[in-house]
C-alpha cells in the first residue's frame, strides 16, 4: 500500500532522507523506528505530499505521489503529524464536524461518523468537552478520530504515543490495533521501540536518513546472525543435558536457571538451531520444552545502527 524507489531529500551533511525503499503491505501496521533526526517525519511529508522529494518515486496503493495526485492521495491517507492545530474555542463535535465539512461529508453522513470514530477512538464520553480543556491524551486520541473522518484506507501516524503517560500509550496501542482490526495499512514512527515491538507486524529502521534494515523484528535479528537465547527444559540428569549443550560448537555458554531449567547462548544461523535440540535428543536427555527467547528491538536497533 505505500512503496518508495529510492526517494530522496537531501538538506546536506547527512541530513534528510537517501535512496529510500520502503515497502508497506496491506492491512499491516508498520513500525518506521530511528532516533530524532533521522529522516522519519522528512520521509512521512513527502509520502503526505507536503514536501517534494529531490529524486525518487513514492506510491500509495496504486497512485504515484506527483503534484497532480495529491487530491487523490489526500482520500487515500489520514495524517496525524507529532504536533497538530486544534482550535481552542470549539467543542469536540465542532472540531470533527469542521474536517467532516472539509473533505465535502454530507451534514447527515458527518454527524453518523463523528460518532463512529468516537466510538473507534473511545472517546464517546468526550464529544461535548471544549477542545481546550483536552489532556493530552485526550487530544491524541481526538486527533486520530480527525484523521479518521474521511476513512482513509492508510493511516500515517507521526510520533502517535509521544509525550503520553504509560496509561495513554496502552490506550493508544488499543486503539491502534483495533484500526488492523477494519483492514486499515497503518505507518507508525517512533524512537520509543517498546511501543512499536509491542504492536508492528514489520519494522524499519532508519538512521541519518537511511534505510538499514525492515522485516519482521526475527527476520532482521536472523539477517544480523545476533545470539540467540535458548531455554531448555528437562526431565532427565540436568548435569548430562548441561555437558551435552557446552560440547556443541555454536553454544556459547549455558547457565542453569532453576533446577530442571537451562539456559544457553547461541551464536549461528537462526537455521540451525534445532540441531540443539536434535543432538539433545540423540544424546538420551529427555526435553519437556524448547524455546527461544523473543527478540528485543531495542537490541537489534542497537546492534544495526552500531554498524552503520
Amino acid at each position: 500500500m505505500i512503496r518508495t524507489e529510492k526517494l530522496t531529500k537531501n538538506y546536506g551533511k547527512d541530513r534528510g532522507v537517501f535512496n529510500l525503499d520502503l515497502n508497506v503491505p496491506r492491512g499491516k501496521i508498520y513500525g518506521f523506528v530511528g532516533p530524532n533526526g533521522a529522516g522519519k517525519t522528512t520521509t512521512i511529508k513527502m509520502l503526505c505530499g507536503l514536501v517534494k522529494p529531490d529524486s525518487g518515486k513514492a506510491f500509495v496503493g496504486d497512485v504515484q505521489i506527483t503534484p497532480g495526485n495529491i487530491p487523490k492521495i489526500k482520500r487515500k491517507t489520514g495524517y496525524m503529524p507529532d504536533i497538530f492545530g486544534v482550535y481552542e474555542q470549539m467543542s469536540v463535535w465542532e472540531y470533527l464536524d469542521f474536517y467532516g465539512a472539509a473533505f465535502k461529508i454530507a451534514p447527515k453522513a458527518r454527524r453518523k461518523r463523528i460518532e463512529e470514530v468516537l466510538a473507534l477512538t473511545e472517546s464517546s464520553h468526550m464529544i461535548d468537552y471544549q477542545v481546550t480543556s483536552l489532556s493530552r491524551g485526550m487530544r491524541q486520541r481526538i486527533g486520530l478520530a480527525k484523521t479518521m473522518m474521511h476513512d482513509p484506507e492508510i493511516l500515517i501516524l507521526d510520533e502517535p504515543a509521544g509525550g503520553l503517560d504509560p496509561t495513554a500509550r496502552i490506550e493508544m496501542r488499543q486503539t491502534i490495533s483495533r484500526l488492523r482490526s477494519l483492514g486499515k495499512t497503518i505507518l507508525l514512527s517512533s524512537h520509543i521501540l517498546p511501543e512499536l515491538s509491542s504492536v508492528c507486524d514489520l519494522v524499519g529502521i532508519i538512521f541519518k536518513g537511511r534505510l538499514l534494515a525492515q522485516g519482521t523484528v526475527k527476520e532482521i535479528s536472523a539477517s544480523l546472525q545476533e545470539k540467540i537465547i535458548i531455554n531448555v527444559t528437562v526431565d532427565s540428569d540436568i548435569a548430562e543435558a548441561r555437558s551435552v549443550l557446552e560440547r556443541i560448537a555454536c553454544v556459547e555458554s549455558v547457565k542453569t536457571l532453576e533446577q530442571n531449567v537451562l539456559q544457553c547462548m547461541f551464536t549461528g544461523a537462526r537455521e540451525q538451531v534445532k540441531s540443539v535440540l536434535r543432538l539433545l535428543v540423540e544424546n538420551k536427555v529427555v526435553v519437556r520444552w524448547f524455546s527461544e527467547e523473543e527478540v528485543d528491538l531495542e537490541d537489534v536497533f542497537i546492534n544495526i545502527t552500531k554498524r552503520a
